[in-house]
């Protein structure tokens, strides 16, 4: 199974070579010449010229990850997929699978393969490489980390730096096997890596690579020949972001298996209220064929009660009604909580709801998100190079909750002829370098930290570590300025941007009001990240992740 065209014809090639060059002893003829719909047929013809079919070679080719059942129906005696991170390739391999499992397991093993600096479209790779055993393959310890990878080959394995020897002498000075007859052994001739001339290559490489001003040569460079999977798995995007610490950040939200909680919004008694729902949200950057579009409100922290107005802010990213049914693009909302002196609130300044959907009808997105701002008493900047969401506040009697165009965007782009009356727009680059720099500082900024008695810091937590979101994180990853669809980064950056800009002038929100305090003192906990779970908000020395 191959991702793309170039590659279907590149493995035909080379199924072709090795079945001109295998020995006659062990060949079986070839019954078709060329290949007919992507196969060929093994073995003989028969006294009366009918074939005798002793085996096929079908190659499929799953088309960028679009088609997932280029593997059914088959019965597979060895099962293939090559270049698995050039394309999403987990659900044509579980659609696949059935295909080598017998009533004794596995009839074939499945190998899957992917080269260095071919993983720009290498999540499922990156999942499955460093979590094998979820998928019943082969698990080796990663003595750097610990924890159990798949097989992973080095750039110091490079071609160009091999030396020949011979099996006995390898055998017995690499691997201290002791051999009493080596004369067969010493027939056989093997090409071994040199890793002390390919390490001293590789540096000199990367140490040229950098004095070239395009940033994408030396990335690549260090992807064609890594010395860790990490090297693998880097992104030639222009990315100013912390790839390495968005990363770990999913790795802790898997490992505490922390989600959030879905719900849908709704007006009972002229307030607003949720509904918890077995909708589930979105799980895959970028969409993928067949995926669902119709995702809930996810809560990580429900709002206080009667919250004032300013403790929470709001970014919007709404869709174009035009672009409903043929764009990946997503409408995206993200609720901030801000700093705060309220009473046994003791966590703030995070992301704690978020709403990244397209359903079938406009007008259920545009309700779902104008209802989660009025659930968190939320003021909102909104993305308004696209105005209907605006218009649809208006309609409602809502604009109450958007923000006017800020007079701060005058400081960024002073020369700005955009008036608009409500949100913020993307089109200018200082406006979107000032929006990507305050999500960065808000990622790398610490909140928290704890020193131990001779006080060196034993332990903080960033902003980073307060994001729940791992789609968030994804987009993050992947960030390019240039191409895509980074719906949640956008509604995320509006969301933080607006907090930091009220922050020196409204201050923290503070307990002004005898209701808030007796409804705080009242009210059963509501901030917590799942409502059966544990509170993970109450203890301000409790961490979020040991």
């Amino acid at each position: 199974i191959c991702g793309n065209d170039n590659d279907l014809s590149l493995l035909k090639d080379k199924v072709d070579f090795g079945l001109r060059n295998l020995w006659k002893g062990i060949a079986i003829p070839r019954l078709d010449k060329t290949w007919r719909l992507n196969q060929i047929r093994l073995g003989y013809k028969k006294p009366d010229g009918e074939d005798e079919i002793w085996s096929y070679i079908i190659i499929r080719n799953a088309r960028d990850g679009n088609v997932t059942e280029v593997a059914a129906g088959t019965t597979a005696k060895t099962f293939i997929m090559d270049e698995v991170g050039k394309y999403p390739f987990a659900s044509a391999f579980k659609a696949g699978e059935p295909a080598i499992k017998g009533r004794n397991g596995y009839r074939a093993i499945p190998i899957l393969v992917g080269t260095g600096g071919s993983f720009d479209n290498g999540k499922d790779a990156e999942n499955l490489f460093y979590n094998p055993e979820s998928e019943n393959f082969l698990g080796v310890l990663d003595e750097a980390t610990n924890k159990k990878t798949a097989v992973f080959l080095s750039g110091l394995y490079r071609m160009d730096c091999k030396r020949e020897t011979t099996l006995d002498k390898w055998l017995q000075e690499e691997r201290g096997i002791k051999l009493k007859n080596a004369s067969e052994l010493s027939k056989i001739k093997i090409q071994v890596s040199d890793k002390v001339l390919a390490k001293e290559k590789i540096d000199e490489e990367r140490r040229r690579s950098k004095l070239n001003p395009d940033r994408n040569l030396y990335l690549k460079q260090v992807m064609y020949y890594p010395y860790t999977p990490q090297e693998c798995f880097l992104s030639n995007t222009a990315n100013i972001f912390d790839i390495d610490a968005c990363k770990r950040q999913q790795q802790k939200l898997r490992t505490h298996e922390i989600t959030g909680t879905p719900v849908e919004l709704f007006i009972d008694e002229g307030k607003v209220s949720h509904r918890f729902t077995d909708k589930l949200p979105i799980t895959n950057f970028p969409l993928r064929a067949g995926d669902s579009k119709e995702a809930p409100v996810v809560i990580y922290e429900f709002p206080i009660e009667n919250p004032p107005y300013g403790l929470y802010t709001a970014g919007v990213d709404p869709y174009r009604q035009g672009q409903a049914e043929y764009s990946d693009s997503l409408g995206s909302v993200y609720i901030y909580k801000r700093m705060h002196t309220i009473t046994s609130e003791k966590y703030q300044e995070m992301i704690v709801a978020s709403y990244s959907a397209r359903p079938a009808k406009k007008e259920t997105w545009d309700e779902q998100a104008r209802l989660l701002i009025k659930y968190y008493n939320a003021r909102t900047l909104c993305e308004n190079d696209e105005y209907s969401f605006i218009d649809y506040m208006v309609s409602k009697g809502d604009a109450r909750y958007l923000e006017k165009q800020p007079d701060w965007i005058r400081e960024i782009v002073p020369g700005t002829t955009v008036k608009r009356e409500y949100g913020i727009h993307r089109s200018a680059l200082p406006i979107r370098n000032f929006l990507h720099t305050t999500y960065k500082k808000y990622m790398e900024r610490v909140d928290y930290e704890e020193r131990d008695e001779n006080g060196s810091v034993i332990y903080e937590m960033q902003g980073i570590n307060k994001i729940f979101d791992p789609l968030l994180l994804e987009e993050t990853i992947r960030y390019d300025d240039k191409d895509g669809n980074f719906d949640r980064v956008i509604a995320a950056e509006l969301a933080i941007a607006l907090a930091f800009k009220l922050d020196p002038i409204i201050g923290a929100v503070a307990e002004e009001r005898n209701s808030i305090v007796q409804s705080l003192g009242n009210r059963k906990p509501a901030n917590i990240l799942f409502p059966k779970g544990s509170n993970l908000f109450v203890n301000r020395k409790r961490k979020l992740f040991i």
